[in-house]
């Protein structure tokens, strides 16, 4: 990486201007168009100009390369599931974005916050030993959910937290704000993955209607190449969630992404999360199929959502000491009182903490409670809780 200082004709105030945008490196002056840095506010066209052409030539971006001797600087690290890290072909990739679309419920958060703690992980366990930067637009990051997943991984979830930089978004400005500030972050703490969840929820609700098309995908366009930018100039993989419409086709309807051609070409990967069964509280377990790829067959997947995070299997196996660490939090962190009904709910295997919250939302506090409640009640309100789990639970609440 190297510093703006040493690009050829730039003085101080320019490089305090450009720092301020987000353009911190000569790679990012380099890859950023002449339209984005003359509209900074004290440099011109000329200016502009001037500058990136110096920062190209300075990092040899201005010669042609033989194919053979071309490095693709591209590192892996796992999506917390064997099965969606082979179809991904070996994990997600850094320097590159990856998209993943579906329906309410399908996973896609939950990945988020899965690989929010693999990419934490040493090389040798399947991870960059990375920071995140989380760009939260719909208010779903759970410390909660964090803190489970890392224990599941062996990381410490104090650590864990401190390792994650997150900002709530609350307008489409507020978003390409905070990823051009998400440059800034990425050189300053080893950020190697940028989690956007989700690109296109405020764009849709700000930008309605046929006469505001093309001024939303003017927006989403500067969004969708800042990211890029940042994706490849600091070599870190950037995660972006999307939601979808409903296309009707006579008898027929399919799910396709929002946001049109301007993120299906944006974006180096597309993946579609499923649900399966017939309501999205029917089954934990949920399909990841490869739409598009640039070297990757159009594969797919199964994989399970879990309150540990993406896995491959309905029942995560965790240590009996952070089964014990879970429930001894149960008590103590809660200061309403509520410490000894959670303790109860989360003696069931597979009630964790987050669970239990859930559960005792809706009015069920006890073991008691649980088995005179309808499962099919319980399970439309629960998140990721299906019928045949609910089932279990009552079975295995009757035994104590």
């Amino acid at each position: 990486m190297s510093d703006l200082d040493q690009v050829k004709g730039i003085n101080s105030r320019q490089i305090k201007l450009l720092s301020e945008s987000g353009i911190s490196t000569a790679e990012a002056l380099a890859m950023s168009s002449q339209n984005f840095v003359s509209d900074i506010k004290g440099l011109g066209d000329k200016t502009a100009r001037k500058l990136i052409w110096n920062a190209r030539n300075a990092l040899g971006m201005t010669d042609f390369v033989e194919a053979i001797k071309l490095d693709e600087n591209v590192d892996l690290f796992t999506s917390g599931s064997k099965e969606l890290d082979r179809i991904l072909g070996g994990g997600m990739q850094t320097g590159k974005l990856t998209e993943v679309f579906g329906p309410f419920k399908s996973g896609k958060t939950n990945l988020a916050h899965t690989i929010s703690i693999t990419v934490q992980l040493p090389k040798s366990q399947g991870g960059l030993n990375g920071s995140v930067a989380y760009i939260d637009t719909e208010n779903t990051f759970s410390k909660d959910k964090i803190k489970r997943i890392a224990k599941r991984f062996g990381l410490d979830p104090a650590k864990a937290l401190s390792r994650i930089f997150h900002a709530r978004i609350y307008s489409s400005d507020h978003q390409d704000q905070m990823i051009l500030k998400a440059e800034s972050l990425c050189k300053e703490r080893n950020v190697r993955l940028v989690v956007l969840d989700s690109l296109m929820a405020l764009l849709r609700n700000e930008y309605i209607g046929i006469g505001m098309l093309a001024k939303r995908q003017a927006v989403l366009n500067n969004m969708i190449h800042a990211l890029s930018r940042i994706a490849e100039t600091y070599n870190c993989a950037v995660l972006l969630t999307n939601q979808v419409a409903t296309k009707m086709m006579g008898m027929f309807s399919s799910d396709d992404a929002i946001g049109g051609n301007i993120v299906a070409h944006g974006c180096h990967f597309r993946v579609m999360f499923k649900t399966k069964g017939f309501s999205a509280n029917s089954s934990l377990k949920r399909r990841g199929i490869i739409v598009d790829a640039p070297d990757l067959p159009p594969e797919e997947c199964e994989f399970y959502i879990t309150s540990y995070g993406i896995a491959d299997t309905e029942e995560i196996d965790i240590s009996d000491s952070e089964k014990l660490d879970l429930l001894v939090e149960d008590i103590y962190e809660g200061e309403n009182g509520t410490g000894a009904g959670e303790f109860d709910l989360t003696t069931i295997k597979g009630i964790g903490k987050g669970t239990a919250e859930s559960l005792i939302e809706i009015g069920i506090k006890s073991l008691e409670d649980l088995i005179e409640n309808d499962p099919k009640d319980i399970s439309e309100k629960v998140s990721g809780a299906s019928k045949n789990m609910v089932s279990e639970w009552q079975k295995a609440a009757k035994e104590f």
